[in-house]
């Protein structure tokens, strides 16, 4: 259960579940939720997330036979964004390991963190003498719980309620906040993004203080569906959309998050095989400006010159991009970006698309720096095109004061 469940309840939430925890889904208009995504800040409750801890010596030995990226090379208050991988190397689940001191904690969107214990106590018992400097495996999803606040101008809100250090965090670093809390700068969609790790009993109080402080940012609270769109324009793992065609990470290009260099890392051995003998299929984005584009979705073919090449995965409508956007996974030799030639068999006819890198999108926060920008203060432009435009006006104004005062010099005589 989530510690904001009976605030989301008296806030008329739509409710489901994700991960074993019930907790918003829907928090009203889906559209308005994207938009605060996309130009100011979104918060969500993320208790979703399985939270885990393992402690001791040997800790980063068992995470580096458990996850695919080398967790030796994060030190105190950094954070890694990695996989797990099964013994086929086929991905389980996506997520981050944080270096805590004499600790390191384990959030997954996709596993509990009884499940992530489960996971690092198998290993700890099959390699019990070369892991047994191991102190504590215990989960932390009955004291903990997750904030999510997300956008272009979230690093202002958590600098206004945390302290200044917040601006200069790197992503993917952590800092402890209010003595046992935890602020991570980590995120899937392009925009600044922070998670906070904030005890249950104290997460109601902590969201209402948020949405307060943050009613000047125009912040919208949002449910869970929010990633449908979001994750559109900036592709992430998603086990329900791609379990029925791959979980390995090279035909999903996530291949970035895997260490091949780790002997003993669990499922390397047959990805570093696959690797070496070529995948028959790829994940390839695509954008069609054809009306008909509304009508394509998870299962149609994709054809070129009357062959069959693919199969669509998703697919939607990005104002961001003005055009439909989605993606496939294709036969190895066509899946390629900026092909123009491929079809889309849609329930309304042939959709002619053209494939696309991903992801699809040059998010806003790229044009948003903290220490010149601001959402609220009016002595700072809000980003860097209207910083270009203050400053247009500017050297305007001073070329026509320059001329306006050689006119007013008397001549020579």
């Amino acid at each position: 259960m989530s510690g904001l469940q009976s605030l989301h309840i008296q806030n008329s939430a739509t409710m489901g579940e994700r991960n074993g925890v019930t907790l918003p889904l829907s928090y009203g208009n889906i559209q308005e939720q994207h938009n605060a995504l996309r130009n100011h800040i979104l918060m969500v409750d993320y208790s979703h997330f399985g939270i885990a801890e393992v402690s001791g010596d040997s800790a980063y030995e068992l995470l580096n036979i458990m996850v695919a990226g080398d967790v030796s090379t994060i030190r105190d208050e950094q954070a890694m964004y990695t996989i797990i991988m099964d013994e086929e190397g086929h991905i389980v689940s996506d997520l981050y390991v944080l270096c805590d001191e004499e600790r390191f904690i384990l959030l997954s969107e996709w596993l509990t963190g009884d499940e992530l214990c489960q996971r690092m106590t198998q290993i700890k018992e099959a390699n019990e003498e070369a892991l047994e400097e191991i102190e504590e495996i215990r989960s932390l999803n009955e004291e903990w719980g997750i904030v999510h606040v997300e956008g272009p101008y979230s690093w202002e809100l958590m600098a206004e309620m945390y302290g200044m250090d917040v601006v200069g965090l790197p992503f993917q670093e952590h800092m402890h906040i209010n003595d046992a809390d935890i602020l991570l700068r980590s995120g899937k969609h392009g925009e600044y993004s922070y998670k906070i790790l904030v005890n249950k009993s104290e997460m109601e109080a902590t969201w209402l203080a948020l949405q307060e402080a943050g009613e000047k940012y125009e912040l919208c609270v949002g449910g869970l569906d929010y990633q449908k769109k979001a994750r559109l324009e900036n592709p992430c793992w998603e086990p329900t959309l791609y379990a029925e065609f791959t979980r390995c990470p090279i035909e999903l290009q996530m291949q970035w998050s895997v260490r091949y260099d780790k002997a003993e890392s669990t499922g390397i051995e047959p990805l570093t095989e696959r690797l070496a003998q070529g995948v028959t299929q790829r994940v390839i984005g695509f954008t069609t400006t054809d009306t008909n584009g509304e009508s394509i979705t998870y299962g149609d073919a994709i054809f070129f010159d009357g062959k069959r090449i693919g199969t669509v995965l998703e697919s939607g409508y990005s104002s961001a991009c003005e055009s439909y956007i989605g993606r496939g996974i294709l036969t190895i030799n066509y899946a390629y970006a900026d092909i123009p030639f491929y079809q889309i068999e849609a329930s309304t006819g042939r959709v002619a698309i053209n494939t696309s890198a991903i992801p699809f999108i040059r998010n806003f926060s790229f044009f948003v720096n903290p220490s010149e920008h601001s959402y609220i203060n009016p002595a700072r432009p809000k980003h860097l095109i209207e910083q270009i435009a203050w400053q247009k006006k500017k050297e305007e104004e001073q070329a026509l004061a320059q001329a306006n005062a050689e006119q007013e010099q008397p001549s020579a005589s």
